[in-house]
């Protein structure tokens, strides 16, 4: 018998077509009609169904099916089982490896619990139902992923000494990754394949290199891009548009580079107006030097209400926000905002705030590059040519060339992602095979049968699931309970960090 490996969901609407995009499963409205067990290899209910869908996922359970029942959706488990409770961060107390890559979860917002669960305090739990299996998901994804709201957070270190930086309150990767392996889980328990379209245009993951050039000059410019040439490195130059008004003509020279726009002012603000003239007189004198820019990242890496009401007037194809996401994939807000394309948001400015030198900031991004690699995902630095760490990045550069990885432009990194999300996909298991059709032949697919890897596979050819992973997921160290804790303790060393950041921060 042949079974779709296709995720069905109770309704689909933008903000959940924004999650499985970014997962890159095959996904569909559930079709009533059709039968259900052969169709869909998991379902997820967000959504309450009306009792005709409850008959048939009733048949779908006893036909060995795999639900996912979401925050206050419970047709199927008791719900006197749940609690509710608003949290900020969920640490990963168990020893459950299937997680053991996510050591902790900052939420920031009101979550459900299972009482009799484990996993993140009851956030995550299984459950046989009839022959089949329930998968419970205490938080809802698709609105986590496009919450605002930002905080100063440390960032681990197998030195002790733990940089900070203000990000995005949710850790949307962490919370969408816990998410990807439950759905994997219910898949394994159904003895299926989990296919997933992969995250790069090539075997090897993407490597990107972001520069903000706040008020640098031409000599610090020149420095850096000396590094990045020597070591054949494509970085993407987001300009602070008032420190080079009267030489922006020589960015032009920089070869395989992609040139951005970081404002006119290196400032922020509340207000709609100052915001939209700091962009557009940013832009202006771009064009006026012919200077194409397809891309944007705020001063501060703020995002806030002003920004998003200014940039939908700007035609922006992606923007760079670690206050919105950072670290993992791209990912797309609510329309009409430009696809986000996160970075590590740690620089050797941070690290010298906390008296790094070269040799420990070398070591830092060593750590931090062996331990996205290790779960084969991007690798995206950021760095500012006025501050220390010139010889950090030849080194770095040097490890990653070693490495293969795919280096692309911000450009090109959205631009491949937003195909990507537009690229069907049907894949059929056999009980031996997986074979994969869709309308991109040069897009590659990630083929799963366990937790600790996968394989890569190309439409049109089938794979066995049942041979050995080509790709081996590795936990490089990751801090423990204890020490995600100690991460997480507010102190008033960081509360004046903050308080200093935000007096010194330019006002527009």
């Amino acid at each position: 018998m042949k079974q779709r490996i296709c995720i069905g969901i109770q309704e689909l609407d933008e903000g959940w077509s924004a999650v499985l995009d970014q997962i890159g499963v095959c996904y569909e409205k559930v079709n009533y009609d059709l039968e259900l067990a052969q169709n869909y290899s998991a379902i997820i209910l967000n959504e309450t169904p009306d009792s005709y869908s409850v008959s048939e996922l009733h048949q779908y359970m006893k036909d060995g099916g795999a639900l996912v029942e979401l925050k206050g959706i419970h047709p199927f488990l008791h719900r006197h089982h749940f609690r509710k409770e608003h949290i900020e961060t969920l640490f990963n107390n168990t020893s459950n490896e299937n997680f053991r890559h996510i050591p902790y979860l900052d939420l920031f917002s009101e979550v459900e619990f299972h009482n009799e669960a484990t996993l993140f305090e009851g956030l995550i739990h299984f459950q046989v139902w009839k022959r089949g299996v329930i998968g419970f998901f205490g938080a809802d994804p698709s609105k986590l992923i496009h919450k605002t709201g930002y905080k100063r957070k440390r960032f681990y270190s197998e030195s002790g000494f733990y940089p900070d930086e203000i990000v995005s309150k949710v850790s949307k990767h962490a919370l969408l990754q816990s998410f990807v392996v439950m759905l994997r889980q219910l898949h394994y328990r159904r003895s299926l394949p989990f296919v997933q379209k992969w995250t790069s245009p090539d075997k090897k993951p993407v490597f990107g290199f972001r520069i903000d050039t706040d008020f640098a000059d031409q000599e610090a410019i020149d420095r850096l891009y000396q590094v990045l040439h020597k070591n054949k490195v494509k970085g993407t130059w987001f300009l602070h548009v008032k420190a080079h008004e009267e030489w922006l003509s020589a960015f032009k020279d920089l070869e395989d580079q992609e040139l951005a726009l970081h404002g006119y002012d290196h400032g922020t603000s509340k207000a709609v107006s100052k915001t939209r003239d700091n962009i557009s007189t940013g832009q202006e004198l771009l064009q006026q030097n012919n200077i194409e820019s397809d891309g944007f990242c705020a001063p501060y890496g703020i995002w806030n209400k002003a920004l998003e009401r200014a940039i939908s007037d700007f035609n922006f194809k992606y923007s760079s926000e670690f206050t919105f996401t950072y670290d993992g994939f791209p990912l797309k807000p609510e329309k009409p905002f430009p696809i986000q394309v996160p970075v590590h948001p740690i620089c050797t400015g941070s690290l010298s705030r906390k008296r790094y030198d070269e040799a420990a900031m070398a070591s830092y991004f060593a750590q931090v590059l062996q331990r996205k690699l290790g779960r084969f995902e991007p690798v995206i630095f950021y760095h500012h040519p006025l501050q220390p760490g010139l010889q950090v990045w030849d080194h770095l550069f040097k490890l990653i060339n070693a490495q293969e990885l795919t280096n692309l432009t911000f450009l090109e990194f959205a631009e491949f992602w937003n195909s990507r999300a537009q690229i069907n996909f049907e894949a059929v298991f056999d009980g031996n095979s997986v074979l994969i059709e869709s309308d991109s032949a040069s897009q590659y697919f990630q083929v799963s049968n366990s937790q600790t890897g996968f394989s890569l596979v190309q439409a049109g050819s089938k794979s066995d699931v049942k041979e050995s992973n080509d790709f081996q997921y590795a936990n490089h160290y990751l801090p423990d309970a204890k020490q995600a804790s100690k991460l997480h303790k507010m102190n008033i060393r960081l509360l004046k960090t903050s308080f200093m950041d935000w007096k010194n921060r330019i006002r527009l």
